[in-house]
């Protein structure tokens, strides 16, 4: 399960660490340490799906009936979709398509949401942030 949040640098090739805490998640949870990294469909930051998750995502896709919204998003989100292997030091190398989706620069984050983990350039999160707590202001969960 991923959960926390982390900050750490993207160096100017596009690699970036990722969280040590999300590796070992990865590793002891799944049967690989193989990452999808994709745009989200609904706000400007990438998402990363371990191949297990990846996988039942496509299959929720491809059992959906066809429409114009499947098909935006098959080429929105599936479409630039990258596989990320992280390297030993557990860096993984982004594409310039994701990079600019999520227009991460130098600083950036790392949340936690479960099963997936998103990547968030730093300022954006901040942002993010700040709206999700305002909505939540009054949400209960009804424990």
């Amino acid at each position: 399960m991923f959960q926390g949040e982390f900050s750490n640098n993207m160096d100017d090739k596009g690699r970036v660490s990722i969280p040590a805490a999300f590796r070992d998640a990865l590793n002891s949870c799944h049967a690989d340490n193989t990452l999808i990294v994709a745009r989200s469909h609904n706000s400007p930051n990438l998402v990363a799906y371990p191949m297990r998750e990846w996988k039942r995502l496509l299959a929720r896709v491809n059992a959906m009936q066809p429409s114009k919204q499947v098909a935006a998003f098959r080429r929105a989100v599936i479409g630039a979709a990258q596989e990320c292997i992280p390297d030993r030091q557990g860096r993984v190398l982004l594409s310039p398509v994701l990079r600019e989706h999520a227009s991460l620069s130098r600083a950036v984050h790392f949340a936690g949401t479960g099963e997936l983990f998103e990547i968030w350039d730093s300022e954006a999160w901040s942002r993010q942030l700040d709206a999700d707590l305002a909505l939540l202001q009054d949400f209960e969960l009804g424990l």
